[in-house]
């Protein structure tokens, strides 16, 4: 008969491998991804409603319907039929918008000066929508739970068969969290956002919305300037870089663009929010 111990090495294989079939949509970067699509569904569904029941959303109006409008051109195209694709647009100044996991996505009005026009409010919403059809939230939990599980492994082992004290375990273990953190985890996240960058032009160039709005969104922020955090201890890369990654990809884009182009593309990029 197995041991536990066999049957457990033998799922967590089993997982790695599955993990290592899973590709990213357009980059096709393979991830590492362990933790099930229904338990992070799950997560979305709750986090959004608590997140909502704590701050004032806007119902109804000109924005509200221009945002249901974009979310269902972007989540048509996202090719995501298990979401439940929710949009709602929250009354605060704050300059953001989030997707989480399963499709629940919110918008800030705060952001809306910055998107422009409903082109800029389309290339955010497949950047946000970029990262939950890339599961990128699953994938970060599996890192920190393989980090996890590596480091209390390693403080078995120094305290069962070495002699180091327990005080001095204590500094490694965090020297090498503090590592895995600046040399990985951030890093990934950095790469997460530069994916959701090229996600969101390929689902607007799908949608029908000109691509190269996506670059002025971005210069546009860079405008509002920001904090000072190196960018190697940055969960998001500079906006120099972030263009030039819009830049490098805008010709693929552009070939979708054509073949999607709406009839009224002059509208999508008229200023209706300064």
């Amino acid at each position: 008969m197995p041991k536990p111990t066999h049957i457990l090495a033998f799922v967590v294989g089993a997982s790695v491998l599955a993990a290592a079939c899973a590709k990213v949509p357009y980059t096709d970067r393979r991830q590492y991804n362990l933790v099930p699509n229904s338990l992070m569904m799950g997560l979305g569904k709750s986090s959004y409603s608590s997140t909502l029941s704590e701050v004032k959303v806007k119902k109804k109006g000109e924005d509200v319907q221009t945002l249901e409008r974009v979310g269902e051109r972007i989540s048509n195209v996202a090719k995501e039929p298990k979401f439940a694709w929710e949009f709602s647009l929250i009354q605060e100044d704050t300059v953001n918008a989030w997707c989480l996991p399963g499709g629940y996505i919110g918008f800030y009005t705060g952001i809306l000066p910055v998107l422009e026009s409903e082109s800029g409010m389309a290339f955010v919403m497949g950047h946000e929508v970029g990262h939950a059809t890339g599961h990128h939230g699953a994938e970060r939990m599996s890192q920190q739970l393989t980090l996890l599980g590596g480091l209390a492994g390693l403080e078995l082992y120094l305290a069962n068969k070495t002699k180091m004290k327990p005080e001095h375990r204590v500094v490694l273990l965090g020297a090498l969290g503090l590592g895995a953190e600046v040399g990985a985890i951030l890093p990934f996240s950095r790469l997460h956002e530069s994916e959701a960058d090229v996600m969101g032009m390929m689902y607007m160039a799908e949608a029908g919305y000109p691509p190269a709005e996506s670059i002025g969104v971005w210069e546009r922020m860079a405008a509002l300037g920001g904090g000072s955090v190196p960018v190697f201890l940055s969960t998001h890369p500079s906006h120099d870089k972030r263009i030039a990654n819009q830049k490098e990809w805008l010709p693929e884009a552009r070939k979708k663009y054509q073949r999607n182009k709406r009839s009224d593309a002059d509208s999508l990029t008229k200023v209706i929010w300064k």
